[in-house]
C-alpha cells in the first residue's frame, strides 16, 4: 500500500523486471507500471541463391540461406503519476519515485550490457558485451535495447510517456527452467 501512496498507482500484479548480465549489476529494476502496449515481430529473411560452384569438374550446385531476423519486442507506456511529498507536482517532478524509476530504465538503456574496465578513473574501456534481461508473463527475454523514446504530452501533465524497441536474442520459458532445474537437480 505504501507503494500506491507514493506513486499514484497499485502495483502491478505481473511486473516487468530489467536486469544486467553484467560483472556487477545493479539492483533489479522494476516497473511501478507495466507498459500499455507489448508487441512481439517477427521478421522472416527470404534471402536465398543458388550458386554454381567453381570446381568444372564438380556440377553441383550449393543452395545458400540466412538465418530469420532476430526477434523485436515493442513497447509502449506512461510513468507513473510525479507524486512528491507536496502532491502531485511537476516542479518537483524528479523528486518523485516515477521519474527515479524512468531515471533507472534510461540506465539500463545506456548501459545495455556493456562491462565497463574502471582501472584508470580518467576513462572507462569496454571490456565485454553481456545482456539485458527482461522478465514479464513467466518469459525471460535476453537481448539488448535498439531505442528508447521518452515524451512528454499535455494529455497527462504530472506523467512521462515512454516507448522502446528491444532486440531478442533468447527467449526463455520460465516455467520449463524451473521444471528443469527441479527435476536435474539430483542427477549428477
Amino acid at each position: 500500500m505504501a507503494v500506491y501512496n507514493r506513486t499514484g498507482a497499485k502495483p502491478a500484479s505481473k511486473p516487468m523486471a530489467f536486469d544486467l548480465e553484467i560483472k556487477e549489476p545493479p539492483p533489479t529494476l522494476i516497473l511501478l507500471i507495466n507498459p500499455d502496449n507489448l508487441d512481439i515481430k517477427f521478421a522472416h529473411k527470404t534471402n536465398e541463391a543458388r550458386v554454381r560452384w567453381v570446381d568444372y569438374d564438380d556440377s553441383a550446385y550449393i543452395l545458400q540461406t540466412h538465418h530469420d531476423e532476430l526477434d523485436t519486442l515493442s513497447a509502449s507506456g506512461k510513468t507513473a503519476m510525479f507524486y512528491s511529498d507536496k502532491g502531485i507536482t511537476n516542479i518537483d517532478a524528479t523528486k518523485s519515485l516515477a521519474y527515479e524509476n524512468l531515471q533507472q530504465l534510461l540506465a539500463v538503456f545506456k548501459n545495455n550490457g556493456l562491462n565497463y574496465n574502471r582501472r584508470n578513473p580518467r576513462y572507462s574501456v569496454i571490456e565485454s558485451v553481456g545482456r539485458v534481461l527482461i522478465t514479464y508473463d513467466g518469459y525471460i527475454y535476453r537481448g539488448s535495447f535498439e531505442t528508447l523514446t521518452i515524451n512528454e504530452t499535455a494529455e497527462n501533465p504530472f506523467s512521462l510517456d515512454f516507448s522502446y524497441d528491444f532486440k531478442i536474442t533468447e527467449i526463455m520459458d520460465m516455467g520449463t527452467l524451473l521444471y528443469n532445474q527441479f527435476f536435474t537437480q539430483g542427477q549428477g
